[in-house]
């Protein structure tokens, strides 16, 4: 699986280059790299999740099983936030900056690198385990994670408001919800609409991929400059987020499965949509940027790490 995790690792580095490489021709500029984000999030995304539910689900009774497993998430995220908001206090992270460094030690990029990564290493069979982890990190984003974001702006905001409602409903987590409803209703759509939705769920990868590949060029080598926060971060994701998972984990007699791709899936670089999230709701976006841009850089060198330590770990403690 070692093998499997450095060569899918080595095909999204293809990507992001191929990412850097159009990013850097006049002919690409911003308008771009909007195409390519707007494509991905808004059409591309939901299509993928759409295809995986219906196609990997199969039965109510699986996607019963599946909902079962939500709480365990939820707790990996919400200690994340607690991890967030002491280290903040404790380390005096600046008021402009806290709702991103929070929101950057919880919540993982789930969708465009995370599951490429599952997919790649477990196939489509552990994409319902990965979109267990993703309803918990868009519901707990979408909702504590925007409001810490606009607290940086605004004092006075509120947690729970009808733009925080309409933020949870993205499309990626209403193609998760069709999906679903799909399964529970035993219904099936027309061959000439599923083979559509098909085509289009394949290019969600590369395309975020290069989208991803545009924004680590447009950061430029000045975003890898060292400060306090950004070097608080990368401890806590790629250090500590893994030692809270497997604290959680592993009393629970989970299959080595979906033990490994929670985990995976919760030490992924910082969200993308925290740059977006964090230019609109007044806080600091360039202090996102560099944080998603050098969390993906250094992801890409441990997953491989990380793969290889589970397995050394599942195997010293026998059967999962």
């Amino acid at each position: 699986m070692v093998i499997t995790a450095l060569q899918s690792v080595l095909m999204l580095l293809t990507l992001i280059l191929a990412g850097c490489f159009a990013a850097s021709r006049p002919w690409f500029g911003e308008t771009g790299s909007a195409l390519f984000s707007k494509f991905t999030v808004q059409i591309a995304i939901p299509c993928y999740m759409f295809y995986n539910v219906w196609n990997t689900c199969g039965s109510r009774e699986k996607l019963l099983e599946m909902f079962s497993q939500l709480p365990i998430p939820f707790c990996i995220i919400l200690l994340g936030l607690a991890m967030g908001f002491l280290l903040a206090r404790v380390c005096r992270i600046p008021l402009a900056k806290r709702g991103v460094f929070i929101n950057a030690v919880a919540f993982s990029n789930t969708v465009i690198i995370g599951f490429p990564v599952v997919e790649a290493l477990f196939g489509e069979a552990g994409l319902p385990q990965g979109m267990v982890y993703y309803m918990a990190n868009t519901v707990l984003f979408w909702t504590v994670g925007v409001f810490l974001l606009h607290k940086d702006h605004d004092p006075a905001v509120r947690l729970f408001s009808l733009s925080g409602l309409r933020s949870i409903l993205a499309p990626p987590l209403m193609g998760f919800l069709l999906g679903a409803a799909t399964v529970l209703a035993d219904f099936h759509l027309p061959d000439f609409l599923m083979s559509a939705i098909t085509m289009i769920k394949q290019m969600a990868t590369p395309m975020a991929m290069i989208f991803i590949g545009s924004m680590i060029y447009k950061g430029g080598l000045q975003s890898f400059r060292p400060c306090k926060e950004l070097l608080l971060v990368i401890a806590c994701r790629f250090i500590l987020t893994p030692m809270v998972v497997l604290l959680i984990c592993l009393p629970m007699g989970l299959s080595a499965d979906t033990l490994q791709i929670f985990f995976i899936l919760a030490t992924m670089p910082a969200m993308t949509q925290l740059g977006i999230m964090a230019n609109e709701a007044g806080s600091d976006s360039g202090f996102a940027s560099v944080i998603i841009t050098v969390t993906t850089v250094i992801s890409l060198a441990a997953i491989p790490v990380y793969v290889f330590l589970l397995q050394q770990l599942l195997s010293a403690s026998g059967p999962v």
